[in-house]
């Protein structure tokens, strides 16, 4: 009986030293966007020129903005310095317009993800634009969700804002539509329900033998963004400015925020990676909102 206790415990220790060798020895494997990140920015940067958008000063704050990670998020994202930079610009339409990606490490130019959150001004009817295009991470596929949160539907119908080029946002749809999530599609963000799009994008990257179908879905996801780009930014625009709708626009859109600030999943992560940086990062950076952020209670 001894020696079979004995077997057991040197097989469990065993197993726990070739965990820990795993885990400090493991680095996740880089993978190619294909240039696309990096159209996608040149492009909304350029959309955000022809429509007089300057530079927010936050941006310049961020700039070159990184954290030196511990573990257990040194493993999960590579790199022991994980750099931030954010790009915000607004002009008389849109409060923010922000881009913001991690750049694995800090300096390297490699970028796991395209985000965009572009949030009109109260008053302004129009719904918000947020892309968010990921690439696969340990326990997770590679992900893209876009929609046009939209804060008060009665007030602002998507009929009415894209008018005719509604056709182009559903031909952009119809370009992606193989890729759509349907297992656990929308599970995690059901608190986001009355906000969502008919025209939103919950894509997973195909787990590809080859190399070409993860080419083509990062094409094709991407065209299909720079179709919608454009024609978002001419709307927002055009919109129609109700300086006596902004209160109610407001309040509306406070729900939305409060509601992401305190049910999701990667705000939750944020709030750990970041600490003390992250209210400034996600408040004044990502969404430029003047309203407090309290905590979830538990």
């Amino acid at each position: 009986m001894k020696t079979v206790l004995k077997i057991i415990g040197i097989g469990i220790i065993a197993l726990i030293v070739i965990a820990v060798v795993f885990i400090m020895t493991f680095e996740p494997e880089k993978l190619s966007d294909y240039g696309e990140f990096d159209k996608l920015r040149s492009q909304m940067l350029g959309l955000l020129q022809e429509h007089n958008a300057a530079e927010r000063p936050i941006t310049k704050e961020f700039a070159t903005f990184s954290l030196d990670l511990a573990f257990p998020f040194n493993k999960l994202f590579g790199c022991n310095l994980l750099g931030i930079p954010l790009k915000a610009y607004s002009n008389d339409t849109l409060a923010t317009a922000t881009i913001s990606q991690f750049e694995i490490p800090a300096g390297s130019d490699y970028y796991r993800d395209f985000t965009l959150n572009i949030r009109p001004r109260y008053g302004v009817k129009a719904p918000i634009l947020h892309i968010d295009f990921m690439k696969p991470a340990p326990g997770t596929s590679g992900l893209c969700i876009m929609d046009f949160f939209n804060v008060d539907k009665e007030n602002i119908p998507y009929e009415t804002f894209f008018g005719s080029d509604i056709d182009t946002i559903k031909k952009a749809l119809a370009m992606v539509e193989k890729y759509q999530r349907v297992e656990g599609r929308g599970e995690i963000t059901k608190y986001l329900d009355p906000f969502k799009s008919p025209y939103r994008f919950e894509l997973t990257e195909p787990k590809a033998e080859n190399d070409a179908e993860r080419e083509a879905y990062y094409h094709t996801v991407a065209e299909a963004i720079r179709m919608i780009l454009p024609v978002y930014m001419k709307k927002a625009h055009s919109a129609e400015v109700d300086p006596t709708y902004a209160a109610r626009h407001k309040e509306k859109s406070k729900e939305l925020i409060l509601g992401i600030y305190q049910n999701d999943f990667a705000v939750n992560m944020g709030k750990k990676i970041f600490k003390d940086s992250f209210k400034k990062y996600w408040r004044d950076g990502f969404w430029n909102v003047d309203f407090e952020l309290p905590e979830k209670e538990e």
